[in-house]
This record gives C-alpha cells, structure tokens and sequence, in this order.
C-alpha cells in the first residue's frame, strides 16, 4: 500500500508521461523523461518529479514543447 505522498508522487508521474506521450508518442515519451532537457537546464524530467517545483517546472517545459518552443 502507497502513502498518500507515494500516492501523490505515482499519479503525477502517471499524468506527466501520458501527456508527454500525446506530444511526443509512447516510445519517445519514454526516453524524454530519461534524457537530460535543455529546456530543464540539462536536467532529466524524471529526476524533477521527486519535488512539486520540479514536477511544475517539467509540467510547463511539456507545454512549451507543446507550442514548439524546445528550449
């Protein structure tokens, strides 16, 4: 059984790799998250999800990439 931090942290992680699958597809999803990001200061988005700011700030680099600024 999850805590309701563990809890937190799994659904947040769930919703930021299915909206990361819809801007760039299933696999690529996958190795986004594990990469390092220009636009998250060469930090990898995976490693950002351990904090509410982090998760924010990967959650507003997808929307970003939505519109097409990568950086």
């Amino acid at each position: 059984m999850l805590s309701v931090e563990q809890g937190s942290r799994a659904w947040r992680f769930a919703g930021i790799l299915a909206r990361a699958s819809d801007i760039l597809g299933g696999q690529a999803a996958e190795m986004w998250i594990l990469d390092p990001a220009i636009g998250l200061e060469n930090r990898r988005p995976i490693d950002l999800l351990a904090s509410a700011a982090g998760a924010e700030a990967v959650e507003d680099f997808l929307t970003r990439m939505e519109y097409g600024i990568y950086t």
